[in-house]
């Protein structure tokens, strides 16, 4: 009988000779306890890289809408709760907009779950290229190459049912808002009412050309226009930390229009609008403006 498949083992000689069953079965064992203790490593691997590697742009994006909300990008102070948006599917504009004075007390803040606050303060973003374009044109050279930016206190901003009609009759009552209300409406397109926010603190870090000497003194005129660039855009007070970093605060990342619109009175059904996209179904959203 052939014993080409009998399991084999080299002698100091060099000569070959069989195993015996208990030396067998202690390979055996010795090779599962090798298996079992690597699977967890293998296991985990992909779970230690997904946590460590931190998040791009469009998976913060695709965590905001996960969320509920809608991503303002970049972040801003000029889409908030209490404002009246007109609606077309997931793009809105913002036709009315509520003052400090009518918000007063009205708007409450809580924070975050735990995961998805570490989720998104993980990420890092980046402004777009026209921020860059337009800091260089103001500075008549390419100085600046990109413009990061994170968030950390992440806070929810919420305006609760009741608040929320009280501002809506403030607004209405109002004639050139309740004209564009009007106008809207008869265009058959949704009034709804802005009532959460998804707010931040943001930190930015700015990066320059190496082929240009960028010392303190340099750095200074380039970060008041990096400034001033954000603060147009993101409708509050931007502060420059040191010589090429921002800070923003309660800055917001995304929002969450009311289910129950303004009906016209004409209608003989309540206006609800049609809920959001929700992951696995997301498109990108068309575009949010003022």
């Amino acid at each position: 009988m052939s014993d080409g498949h009998v399991q084999r083992t080299r002698t100091g000689n060099g000569r070959r000779t069989k195993k015996s069953p208990v030396e067998s079965t202690r390979d055996m064992v010795r090779r599962w306890w090798i298996a079992l203790l690597a699977f967890p490593v293998i296991a985990i691997a992909p779970v230690a890289w997904f946590v460590l590697q931190p998040p791009d742009h469009d998976d913060i994006e695709l965590a905001i809408r996960e969320y509920g909300f809608e991503p303002l990008t970049p972040p801003n102070q000029l889409r908030g709760p209490g404002a009246l948006y007109q609606v077309e599917g997931n793009s809105y504009t913002k036709i009315c907009d509520a003052d400090a004075a009518i918000l007063e007390g009205k708007v409450h803040t809580s924070p975050t779950v735990e995961h998805i606050r570490k989720r998104l303060e993980r990420g890092k973003l980046s402004l777009s290229g026209n921020y860059v374009e337009d800091v260089n044109a103001k500075l008549n050279g390419a100085r600046v190459t990109s413009i990061e930016y994170r968030m950390t206190n992440v806070s929810i901003r919420e305006i609760p049912m009741d608040h929320l009609m009280e501002i809506e009759s403030h607004l209405l009552s109002q004639a050139r808002c309740d004209e564009i209300v009007q106008r809207v409406l008869k265009a058959n397109k949704q009034v709804c009412s802005g009532y959460s926010a998804l707010a931040a603190t943001t930190s930015y870090k700015v990066h320059y050309d190496v082929k240009f000497a960028v010392d303190a003194e340099s750095k200074v005129p380039i970060m008041n226009a990096v400034q001033k660039t954000i603060e147009e855009d993101a409708g509050g007070t931007i502060h420059i930390r040191n010589g090429d970093e921002l800070h923003g605060e309660n800055l917001f990342y995304g929002i969450r229009l009311s289910q129950f619109c303004i009906t016209p009175d004409t209608a003989t059904e309540p206006s609800v609008r049609a809920p959001p996209r929700t992951a696995g179904v997301l498109s990108r959203v068309g575009g949010v403006s003022d």
